[in-house]
């Protein structure tokens, strides 16, 4: 119970993301597990992997908010997804488009 009290009382951009995430895709995971048909079996496999991964970057995300003050995790995060969205618009020939 620690531990939900403490995602509610100092929230950073990780926290927010996987609540909602997980707010939506776990009924959305339950909901294809009980109606899918053999041959869409990847897409659940794909989404319960990037869940696990999320989870991973949530327990880091707990175990920096203990060492690190609460505001400056949230400018790290900031810089980090920053750099990385720049990263990602120079290498893909500065498009932020998926197809």
């Amino acid at each position: 119970m620690n531990a939900i009290s403490d995602l509610i009382k100092r929230p950073t951009f990780i926290s927010i993301l996987f609540i909602i995430l997980t707010g939506l895709g776990v009924p959305l995971i339950v909901y294809q597990l009980f109606t899918f048909h053999d041959s869409g079996s990847l897409g659940i496999t794909i989404e319960i992997i990037g869940f696990l991964i999320l989870f991973g970057l949530l327990v880091t995300d707990r175990f920096l908010l203990r060492n690190i003050s609460n505001k400056k995790l949230s400018i790290i995060e900031v810089v980090l997804i920053t750099g990385y969205l720049i990263y990602y618009y120079f290498t893909n020939d500065r498009s932020f488009s998926i197809g």
